[in-house]
């Protein structure tokens, strides 16, 4: 049987074991990526814009209600796609050129694409860094517990509740101008059209 003369060739197929088939891959990865996030952003906004548009903005045509849902989801999906691209790349760069630990990069990482993706304030970038900061916040508390930092109780997530909701009252009733508007139009609803006859049915149509 005659040798195999191409046995020793370096591959050249972009996912095989040449000398530039690793970054290649990497760098599919990182495409691959924002195209996860462009769509997981789509599937999250689209519900929550349509539910929002309908209950709050009733002043608004059905045309004008459909444009606000799909520029809302469009923001949504290409801002977190964008995002998602951003830092795999960071992250495959810093790998490449530094010692950094897999914590660091990602931190590192992390703040340049939320810097540059979520660091203009507007209603979607706003929600997003509120729920990112809220689970952030909970982690850390687990965190805390995990370590021993602060001692272990079965009361801390009731106390987090209580201060929770009295902070949300009081900031309605004294400062409601610097909340998020979408939750006064909420809170309103449940708290003030229920004082008023003929708004309970209404004011959800």
């Amino acid at each position: 049987m005659a040798p195999n003369s191409n046995a020793n060739l370096p591959d050249a197929s972009p996912l095989g074991g040449g000398s530039a088939s690793p970054l290649i891959s990497e760098l599919i990865k990182v495409g691959r990526g924002a195209v996860h996030g462009y769509l997981y952003g789509a599937k999250v906004r689209a519900p929550h814009a349509l539910v929002m548009t309908v209950l709050f903005k009733r002043n608004l045509s059905i045309l004008k209600k459909m444009q606000k849902i799909l520029k809302l989801t469009a923001t949504h999906a290409t801002n977190l796609g964008i995002y998602v691209g951003i830092y795999k790349l960071a992250t495959l760069v810093l790998k490449r050129t530094t010692s950094l630990n897999n914590g660091t990069r990602a931190a590192v990482s992390g703040a340049i694409g939320g810097a540059i993706m979520f660091g203009k304030k507007s209603s979607v970038n706003t929600q997003v860094n509120l729920y990112v900061f809220s689970r952030v916040a909970m982690a850390i508390g687990r965190l805390l517990l995990k370590w021993d930092l602060v001692p272990s109780s079965t009361s801390y997530y009731r106390l987090w509740a209580a201060l929770t909701w009295a902070a949300v009252m009081a900031l309605f009733v004294t400062e409601r101008d610097e909340m998020q508007g979408s939750l006064v139009a909420s809170m309103v609803y449940l708290y003030e059209d229920s004082d008023t006859t003929g708004k309970t049915i209404s004011k959800l149509l």
